[in-house]
């Protein structure tokens, strides 16, 4: 904590809890001392040092009353809370009364406090303002270290996914996007799948990139479909481990193993792979429309519709990566109507991609 205003000489780098008037209060060396702003009966309870968090963005859910639990679905943990900072300066939302809340509030004031550091703040005033030195629509995550403490592995860049799907970002380049979910009292998010997690520019991805494409589709066409060649990737390498099996085992017809390489080698093939339950668990409904979308563009283009939508797929990446110019201007559109789908089949592919153990 270090802040100056440019309108008085004090620095205030001491944050204290008043517990009779339930506020924090910033203090001086010199023991000059600032109230902050305060709507909610803050509870002091938790003890700091078991809780960290992270400052996300939405345009979607960031209305004082979008607080929600946050669980980890697969092993039904509750790793803590997430909501706007708009809810930490209001009295009028549903969760004012609520006890547990009440003290995420308390740790989530204590941090936001504490990584304010500026220098010669424009006009001071009788009362601080947390939401003054934190952009429109930031969330923040609180996590219980000791929760999630019973997660094997846990590391919060597993979720940026799934977290993804629900319209939270790590970027402050956010969207305006719609997100379809249903949301009660609490969010289940998944991790993405332990085959995978290694790979640091998934996440990269939709921590930044994806948000930064969305006005260019097909760059984020192109982004989208960068992971589908990372995931085909792993089932080459896997795919070939077996076939390397299976030639060091019969080596009297290595001629007649040639088929079997040129069959793993093709894109088209890994891709439709992926799509297996080999692989991969899709919802059948999200592939689809996916399927729908694709072939619509395939049709507009004067090509082939395909059956499945493996192939739908990889015929809409040739002619995006090959042959754009000859989808008609008016269907080009069709191209942001199939990143919408493609963001969320991508999501559902890094989350169930898995390998299976004999693959020969």
């Amino acid at each position: 904590m270090h802040l100056k205003f440019d309108d008085e000489n004090v620095v205030y780098t001491k944050i204290v809890y008043d517990w009779v008037g339930k506020c924090f209060i910033l203090v001086s060396a010199e023991g000059t001392c600032l109230e902050c702003e305060n709507f909610l009966e803050l509870d002091d309870e938790y003890n700091l040092a078991d809780y960290s968090y992270e400052i996300l963005n939405t345009k979607t859910l960031n209305r004082e009353n979008d607080i929600f639990q946050v669980y980890d679905k697969q092993v039904g943990v509750r790793m803590g809370w997430i909501f706007p900072i708009q809810a930490l300066v209001s009295n009028d939302h549903d969760h004012v009364d609520d006890i547990y809340f009440l003290k995420y509030a308390y740790v989530a004031m204590y941090f936001l406090l504490h990584a304010i550091d500026e220098e010669d703040r424009r006009s001071s005033r009788d009362f601080l303002r947390i939401t003054d030195f934190y952009p429109d629509g930031a969330i923040v995550l609180i996590l219980c270290k000791s929760n999630c403490s019973s997660i094997k592995d846990f590391c919060i860049e597993d979720y940026v996914v799934d977290l993804f799907r629900y319209g939270y970002s790590f970027s402050p380049d956010i969207v305006d996007t719609q997100r379809r979910i249903s949301i009660e009292k609490k969010i289940n998010v998944r991790r993405i799948s332990e085959y995978i997690k290694d790979k640091i520019f998934i996440v990269e991805v939709f921590k930044s990139l994806l948000v930064r494409t969305t006005p260019l589709p097909l760059a984020k066409f192109h982004m989208l479909y960068q992971i589908i060649e990372l995931l085909i990737g792993d089932i080459f390498s896997y795919e070939f481990i077996g076939f390397n099996n299976k030639i060091g085992e019969d080596t009297d017809n290595l001629f007649d193993t040639k088929d079997d390489l040129q069959k793993i080698v093709g894109e088209k093939y890994r891709v439709k792979q992926l799509f297996s339950r080999t692989y991969s668990h899709v919802d059948g409904i999200i592939t689809d429309r996916l399927l729908d979308v694709c072939n619509e563009i395939l049709r507009a283009s004067g090509k082939k519709e395909r059956a499945n939508v493996a192939e739908s797929l990889y015929a809409v990446r040739c002619l995006v990566f090959h042959s754009y110019g000859s989808i008609p201007a008016e269907s080009r559109k069709k191209v942001d109507e199939i990143n919408l789908i493609f963001e969320e089949v991508v999501i559902e592919l890094l989350i169930t991609f898995h390998i299976p153990k004999h693959l020969y």
